[in-house]
């Protein structure tokens, strides 16, 4: 696997003229007069962000981390950055993550109307966002789709079952999963379940063709289980092979 260059060096591939002093003096101002003033600086900045984020393979940011450590220039920060999180935020680019709902408990998040319609009712102070951790939408949605075509090219059939483990490895970790499980459901692309027979198991059932999917069938459970119990037994024979190893 390759290494992932430092974000300082992938910044400079991506702007070569990030050390030049009179122009990052005026990119680095806050943002003042119309709008049409300023824009270009604004989608300069917001467009950068992703990029980074992309780069480093993330969907969440910290709005503190990315101001005072990507973008810092020997001890200097934007200081149009906060001006430009609140924007990504009410123009639907960002999500707090703190209003991404919990699948599992039937409460779904903001996600569903700012992935259809891309229009989002600013409700949080500008402080809030900037307090909060960001999930920007356009990476979730990449790596939701990414997810539904790992999960297609491994079954052959219109929807597949996979254990709650299994999709956290497929997201890349528990909150990455969290955020895809969430604008999935939110899409009608996937539905969390859960069943208990001597272990609590959980697990989601995903459309891979253009329907929603379909509602949790016995079948379903019984599949789960059996997955489930598939996984535990490679886990204990895995355990085994290194102790042998050893």
């Amino acid at each position: 696997m390759e290494s992932v260059p430092p974000v300082s060096e992938f910044i400079r591939k991506e702007v070569p003229d990030w050390d030049e002093v009179v122009i990052a003096t005026a990119r680095f101002k806050a943002f003042s007069g119309q709008r049409s003033d300023w824009e270009p600086k604004y989608q300069f900045w917001r467009d950068l962000i992703l990029k980074t984020a992309r780069h480093l393979g993330l969907l969440t940011i910290r709005p503190s981390q990315v101001k005072n450590e990507w973008f810092n220039r020997g001890g200097l920060t934007p200081l149009c950055l906060d001006h430009v999180f609140y924007l990504m935020y009410c123009e639907g680019d960002v999500v707090r993550s703190t209003d991404i709902g919990d699948t599992r408990s039937g409460r779904l998040s903001q996600l569903l109307s700012k992935a259809r319609n891309f229009i989002v009712r600013s409700i949080a102070s500008p402080e809030a966002i900037l307090e909060d951790h960001l999930v920007l939408t356009a990476l979730l949605k990449e790596r939701a789709e990414n997810v539904v075509e790992l999960l297609s090219q491994s079954h052959w059939t219109s929807s597949c079952i996979v254990s709650m483990k299994s999709f956290h490895s497929l997201c890349g970790g528990l909150n990455e999963a969290h955020a895809v499980l969430s604008y999935l459901s939110g899409i009608g692309k996937a539905r969390y379940f859960s069943t208990h027979k001597k272990e609590f198991i959980e697990g989601i059932k995903v459309s891979l063709s253009p329907a929603s999917v379909s509602t949790i069938s016995s079948l379903d459970y019984d599949l789960l289980h059996l997955i489930w119990t598939t996984e535990k037994l490679q886990q204990q024979i895995d355990v085994i092979d290194q102790r042998y190893e050893m």
